[in-house]
């Protein structure tokens, strides 16, 4: 009889502690699931600010990361241009949106755009010296002129109308030059001080050399080396 009451007695503390246990697992289990979705969420927000690598980032808007971009080059970039350079920089962004920031940021001023999907940091662009350059004493400005006031461009001929003129410095001569753009080779009508400035640098093809915008109507040229 004794035995029977001893047995029942740890069984029944057994019981007891077995209760406890499962309780203390039940709270050790909601612990961990609560510790594992605040992990994953911490997961998720981080990997919002890192790249597509996992480099991390800044949280900088993405038309200022755009503008840095353009700053940084020393040439002109294409929108796939500027999506890669994004994306080495730790941003992974659609073709869409980003054409979508050039735009706006065209229109307001804070970069140029060259030419459909082309575009530069608003103060500077630069342009290869080629063999021909040199020979005929001109400075092709086609594919920039989103880089110049529109009214900037006249006649193929000077008699037929000139556009508004700009004043350039050309980097090495005593005097700026006032000049427009001749509308058939869309260069700087003025050849003349074109050549002296080629030929006081010493250009060779392959040289680049450099644009740069003091003004709307007032801009610098010199050797981009």
């Amino acid at each position: 009889m004794q035995t029977d009451d001893a047995l029942r007695s740890e069984l029944d503390q057994l019981q007891t502690e077995l209760a406890e246990a499962r309780i203390q697992y039940a709270r050790l289990g909601a612990k961990i699931a609560g510790l594992e979705a605040q992990s994953e969420a911490l997961a998720t927000a981080l990997s919002g600010i890192r790249g597509p690598r996992g480099e991390a980032t800044t949280a900088k808007p993405r038309t200022e990361a755009i503008e840095d971009v353009l700053m940084a080059a020393d040439s002109e970039l294409a929108i796939k241009d500027v999506i890669a350079a994004l994306y080495e920089g730790g941003r992974d962004e659609s073709y869409d949106n980003v054409a979508a920031d050039l735009a706006y940021l065209a229109e307001r001023g804070r970069i140029a755009r060259l030419r459909r999907g082309v575009y530069n940091r608003p103060d500077r662009i630069a342009i290869p010296v080629t063999e021909g350059m040199l020979n005929n004493s001109y400075i092709p400005l086609g594919n920039h002129l989103g880089f110049f006031p529109t009214d900037a461009v006249g006649e193929a001929n000077a008699r037929d109308g000139q556009g508004t003129m700009l004043t350039v410095h050309f980097a090495g001569l005593p005097d700026p030059v006032e000049t427009d753009i001749a509308g058939i080779h869309k260069d700087f009508r003025r050849r003349s001080p074109v050549g002296k400035f080629f030929a006081h640098h010493c250009f060779k093809p392959g040289e680049k050399i450099a644009i740069e915008k003091i003004s709307n109507y007032e801009y610098r040229v010199q050797p981009a080396r």
